[in-house]
């Protein structure tokens, strides 16, 4: 039986990321994902003549710094592709629109200057926002606005999760995606010799010997010294449950939500509606509607919608696409459809994140995700480097 440093379970980018900084603490790391692909919310769907659309994450910053770490490291910086300028609109009864039809101009300018006065921390987003934007600026654009960001409603959230500071590279471009999408990125980490990757894993078990860890699964037994579990909320009990109940208990009062995208690939030719970047509705089924038209193709168009859970049958999903992008959804090139999940973050939520970080202390047990620092994929970055800090001792 082979055995490792360290078992990864959960090929996403908090997993990825956390067997990229193993393998480079010299550490012999293997992963396991459930799924025939790798990247979890990062997923770069391809269509013709390597058009792709992401059905997750969707752009980068220079300000992601552990993750440009990543990028540099696996020799890929050559692949940063910046985006193109192209408007954000609302879409209302009436169409499309610009954000500032609907704002209150005097409102905001009585509003901002409470942002001097307001801190962040213990607020909400609705409470933060609402108070230096203006209540009525809030409810009629900024709701559906950051509620955009998480795919869900994002009025609960803490303020201080959404919009975070962090030092910029004023080397590298401000936005940015990569040449091939997003999950190139996933595919270079993965294609590095020192770290193992196992595809369409079932863990059936997950026990505690005196000196590591045994997983069993479909493709047999596995061996570590240490085990970081990288996966979504909903994971965590089966793998956990027996190993390590308290931290089970803990994460389990973290809240998490479905997020069902659907994508679609035309033809440039086949569609007349004017380039933008994003869309967000006005009270509708669904949170965004975001755009390839930052990475313009000479052939193609691309655009995912992000729709709210259990709402709406794939059917009427394709209905609003139409209505949308006024086109006859028979002329799309391919249809790709997606579900993720998201924590739902409330107020409070970091005092939890400490807990469970207080019963990680002095385990071998790892854990790292978007419920942790945040739903970005730098949050996710971070704290899988954080987490292999403290495996390997720095």
């Amino acid at each position: 039986m082979k055995k490792y440093d360290v078992i990864v379970v959960g090929g996403g980018i908090s997993g990825m990321s956390f067997a990229h900084f193993s393998a480079k603490a010299e550490c012999k790391t293997l992963v396991l994902e459930k799924e025939n692909r790798l990247g979890g919310s990062i997923h770069s769907e391809q269509g013709d003549d390597g058009f792709w659309i992401e059905l997750g994450a969707h752009t980068c910053y220079n300000s992601y710094r552990s993750l440009l770490e990543i990028i540099e490291d696996c020799g890929i910086a050559s692949q940063i592709l910046p985006r193109q300028k192209v408007p954000f609109r609302l879409w209302t009864k009436n169409g499309m629109k610009s954000f500032f039809s609907r704002i209150n101009i005097l409102e905001l300018l009585i509003s901002i200057p409470k942002a001097l006065a307001i801190k962040k921390e213990g607020e909400t987003v609705k409470s933060y926002y609402g108070s230096i934007l203006g209540k009525r600026n809030f409810q009629r654009v900024f709701s559906a606005l950051f509620s955009a960001v998480p795919s869900q409603n994002a009025d609960g959230f803490p303020a201080n999760a959404l919009f975070k500071k962090r030092e910029r590279r004023k080397d590298i471009i401000k936005h940015y995606t990569m040449k091939k999408g997003l999950e190139s990125i996933v595919n270079a980490i993965a294609d590095q010799e020192e770290i193992e990757i196992k595809n369409g894993v079932e863990i059936s078990t997950v026990e505690q010997l005196d000196t590591g860890f045994l997983i069993k699964t479909n493709h047999g037994d596995f061996v570590a010294d240490k085990l970081a579990i990288c996966t979504s909320l909903p994971s965590i009990p089966i793998l956990l449950a027996t190993i390590a109940p308290e931290i089970v208990q803990k994460t389990s009062k973290i809240p998490w939500k479905k997020v069902e995208s659907m994508g679609i690939i035309v033809r440039k030719d086949a569609m007349d509606l004017k380039p933008f970047a994003g869309l967000v509705p006005i009270n509708g089924e669904y949170f965004s509607a975001v755009s390839r038209d930052t990475v313009v193709d000479e052939n193609y168009r691309g655009f995912t919608f992000h729709f709210k859970p259990d709402v709406m049958s794939r059917e009427e999903k394709k209905d609003i696409v139409s209505l949308v992008l006024n086109i006859d959804i028979t002329k799309a090139l391919k249809i790709h459809e997606k579900i993720n999940i998201v924590p739902s973050l409330q107020l409070g939520h970091y005092d939890k994140v400490r807990e469970i970080d207080g019963l990680l202390t002095g385990k071998n047990i790892f854990l790292s995700g978007n419920y942790f620092a945040g739903l970005s994929i730098e949050d996710c970055v971070s704290r899988s480097k954080s987490e292999v800090g403290r495996m390997v001792g720095k």
